[in-house]
């Protein structure tokens, strides 16, 4: 189903409502995650490793991907970048990106770290990289993105997975984040994620901002929820002219300080 441009595409009264999602590790489930969501008319980014403890799409999966979605580093090795060197996590940010580029022959724009997890120190290196944004794992947002280092922070909103109260208070407390916890306990709290997903939904297309949809296809497969996935696209297609439908890379780009758009020298190797 092709994408079309609506009418909240053309509106600029700073309460649009902007929808993207983003799926993690490359597992060759994705083909069909991708099919899927190209039925709703709904758009997002992948983020793909290059090797992982689990399989990984091939490159002519990941280019036939790349035609439609958006793909993004996720290092080399799926490796969590608090747990390494900074040389080798380094490495594993530069590599990715230009491992990506060689497989779809267009540039690779945002990059997930494997878990969420980094060091301040890695902002640095993502953005001499070349990289404009960074998604994160932050729970229940629904909030436009912020900049840090010259860098596009992109939380989320929704995980396609049961987590538990403690797992959403967690999350909120660890980064201060007291609107994300407000959030959970009045828009999802003892609903599921079809019913969270419509309450967040009423209320965003009053107010505006970002609704984010992340998970796993593997995570889809062995949780069985992929019913709960088409459930939920569902209510987005419903919704479809009162909202944008957009990859992380377009959402990045148009929230993009303005300073962070000044050429940056960056590395061609790393040392």
């Amino acid at each position: 189903m092709p994408y079309r441009a609506n009418s909240a595409e053309r509106r600029e009264d700073g309460r649009s409502l902007w929808i993207t999602t983003s799926w993690d590790d490359g597992y060759p489930l994705d083909m069909r995650l991708a099919e899927l969501l190209d039925r709703y008319g709904v758009r997002g980014t992948f983020y793909v490793p290059v090797r992982s403890q689990l399989p990984v799409m091939n490159p002519s999966q990941i280019r036939e991907l790349a035609r439609h979605f958006g793909i993004g580093g996720h290092t080399v090795n799926h490796v969590q970048l608090d747990q390494v060197t900074p040389q080798c996590g380094r490495q594993e940010i530069f590599e990715s990106k230009r491992r990506i580029e060689d497989i779809t022959g267009t540039p690779c724009t945002m990059f997930c770290p494997p878990s969420g997890r980094y060091r301040r120190s890695h902002l640095h290196d993502i953005r001499q990289a070349g990289y404009i944004g960074v998604r994160t794992v932050e729970l229940m947002s629904v909030a436009y993105p912020t900049s840090r280092e010259g860098l596009v922070l992109l939380p989320a909103t929704v995980q396609l997975y049961r987590h538990g109260v403690s797992t959403y208070v967690k999350n909120a407390l660890k980064r201060g984040r007291w609107k994300n916890l407000q959030t959970f306990f009045c828009r999802a709290h003892r609903r599921d994620l079809v019913q969270a997903t419509g309450a967040l939904l009423e209320n965003l297309l009053d107010t505006g901002g970002v609704f984010h949809l992340w998970g796993h296809s593997w995570e889809l497969e062995h949780s069985r929820l992929w019913g709960m996935l088409e459930n939920i696209l569902k209510q987005l297609w419903a919704n479809r002219d009162r909202c944008r439908f957009v990859s992380n890379e377009t959402l990045s780009e148009r929230f993009r300080p303005a300073e962070s758009r000044l050429p940056l020298e960056t590395a061609t190797e790393v040392i």
